[in-house]
């Protein structure tokens, strides 16, 4: 938000101007009478007689000009953007800083964490400390800084953004869990390797336990085809995500990280060890994310030392590793050119801004034929129907009179994909809809022409007839097993692209008839496994559990529609 408040993305006039100021805590300590002025706003010291520190944070919010209605924002508040700019101060000026006075008192507290038996300013250098001095070189380092930050294109500013807020979320970990601390501090880096470095995987990237097997099995095969099997292999792998964390950190240190940066570092680390320290690091990460390895020891014993030595290897600490991160950044934000304006869509990146799915009576009765159409307009109508069929308060179904007849002249020119579920809709929104038309006689009689004419194309054993049957309870005529492949079918392919998902509760119903059809063959184990399988995925239905626990004790018919729908009221659009 802070960019966004700069008034650099506006593609129109500021529409208003907001001062907003909040309060941030901290260890760092301004003189009386300064004042620091970014881009992103200003801080001042305020007196504070006892805990933190105490500073004003101010900006001028800059609001893009809108005409006034629904949706228009005079302001978006000072939330969200103190607490950007506290991450910035804390990262810029290896400090604490925060807009909660309970977590800034805790982190400068000698608290030990509950699992870490250390207090974190055992651990980190200066930005644990009671009081930490602003200098004149500081105030203009985080200026520059914040200026930068500020200036960067809007995809970069995002992803360094996101690099800071994860490297001081692992240096408040430090209070609490080392091996979490170390990880995001890892990650912190390698976000923006993975967004940033450019890289093009080649077969050398490739793991070498997996590169060698393949290359033994292309032995002997022409040169042309080997190199088409390890480009489509490369395609759809990543390669060594730990090497390009390695390259990116390296290609990130400056000279002055093993000169005036280390004058005030206890055993900073040589340039020449660096590759496997990193090497180490991601490991360590690695191995905390996949099987909760707790870090080596000796690294959470070093204190303040940069590196420590394990196994002849040399390993960064979390000291060493927060100074390597935070240069990494640093370096990373000043390389990158400034762009003074930038029009840029930031809507959907506003404070509390998301996307929704529009309700189905907003679109469903729009004609549109386009691919996909037909399942997501399926989808829509199974959503309305099952609200109506539990009996919501004030459900309804749309009208679709108009789109299904507009089906009914251009079915011919779907894929067979749409066709299917369009011609699954006209089915099933017809037969619970039809007293709706029992006073026209003539359309009553054209959507069963239709339906006779087109119901083949699912009547013979398919994933729409499947579900046909299920909503209309119809018996299904296929062999047990031309069901049970379907319907097996069905939940393999519902989450796929292009294929049909119904209501939780429609699907039980879909189980519940295949049971019934296993219980009528004798096949009581097989029926059993079903209805738990029913109830299990439905498992707010008390009437389905309740018959789960009959039926365990006196098997009888299984009757989906009495069961799951037992009081259905008249359906109407």
């Amino acid at each position: 938000m802070l960019q966004i408040s700069t008034g650099k993305l506006f593609s129109r006039d500021i529409g208003y101007r907001n001062n907003l100021k909040g309060i941030i805590y901290t260890n760092l300590r301004l003189f009386r009478d300064d004042k620091i002025q970014t881009k992103a706003g200003s801080i001042f010291f305020v007196e504070n007689a006892s805990g933190p520190n105490t500073v004003i944070y101010e900006i001028e919010e800059l609001m893009e000009g809108s005409e006034i209605g629904a949706g228009s924002v005079i302001s978006n508040g000072i939330s969200s953007l103190i607490l950007d700019f506290a991450a910035i101060l804390s990262f810029a000026l290896n400090c604490t800083a925060s807009p909660s006075h309970s977590l800034t008192e805790r982190l400068l507290s000698d608290q030990q964490g509950v699992s870490t038996h250390r207090s974190p300013n055992k651990m980190i250098k200066t930005v644990f400390d009671k009081n930490i001095l602003c200098h004149e070189d500081d105030k203009k380092f985080f200026i520059n800084f914040t200026n930068h930050l500020i200036g960067l294109e809007r995809k970069t500013y995002l992803g360094v953004m996101s690099s800071i807020r994860t490297y001081v979320t692992g240096i408040h970990r430090i209070a609490d869990d080392f091996e979490l601390a170390y990880t995001l501090l890892v990650a912190s880096i390698e976000s923006l390797a993975q967004n940033f470095d450019g890289h093009q995987s080649t077969w050398e990237d490739y793991d070498q336990n997996k590169k060698k097997i393949i290359d033994e099995a292309l032995n002997g095969c022409e040169t042309d085809i080997a190199l088409k099997v390890r480009e489509a292999i490369l395609s759809i792998e990543h390669s060594s995500l730990r090497k390009r964390f390695q390259a990116f950190a390296l290609e990130h240190i400056s000279q002055s990280y093993f000169r005036d940066e280390a004058d005030s570092a206890l055993n900073p680390i040589a340039k020449l060890d660096l590759p496997t320290a990193l090497s180490n690091a991601y490991q360590a990460r690695s191995k905390y994310v996949h099987n909760l390895k707790k870090l080596p020891k000796m690294l959470t014993l070093a204190e303040y030392s940069e590196f420590c030595v394990i196994e002849d290897k040399k390993w960064l600490t979390l000291q060493g590793l927060s100074r390597l991160a935070r240069h990494v950044i640093i370096e990373f934000v000043m390389k990158q050119k400034i762009i003074e304006k930038e029009p840029y869509n930031y809507s959907l990146e506003r404070t509390n801004i998301f996307q929704v799915h529009l309700a189905p009576q907003y679109w469903i009765a729009v004609p549109d034929f386009s691919e996909g159409a037909g399942v997501q307009k399926l989808e829509g109508f199974f959503s309305q129907l099952k609200e109506c069929l539990t009996n919501v308060p004030n459900a309804s179904v749309t009208d679709l009179t108009s789109v299904l007849d507009e089906f009914e002249l251009k079915i011919d020119t779907l894929k067979q994909a749409d066709k299917n579920a369009f011609l699954t809709l006209y089915i099933i929104y017809y037969a619970y809809l039809n007293k709706t038309y029992e006073n026209s006689v003539d359309h009553i009689k054209k959507v069963r022409r239709f339906i006779k004419k087109h119901e083949v194309k699912i009547s013979n054993p398919c994933v729409e007839g499947l579900i046909v049957n299920t909503l209309l309870t119809h018996p299904i005529k296929w062999d047990i097993e031309a069901h049970d492949k379907y319907f097996k079918q069905y939940f393999r392919d519902r989450d796929k692209k292009s294929k049909i998902r119904c209501p939780d509760i429609f699907e039980s119903g879909m189980i519940l008839q295949l049971a019934e059809r296993y219980r009528e063959n004798g096949n009581e184990i097989k029926a059993l496994e079903l209805i738990e399988m029913a109830v299990e995925n439905l498992p707010s239905h008390k009437g389905l559990r309740n018959f789960e626990k009959e039926y365990k004790e006196m098997p009888r018919a299984i009757d989906s529609k009495e069961i799951l729908f037992p009081e259905i009221e008249e359906i109407t659009a």
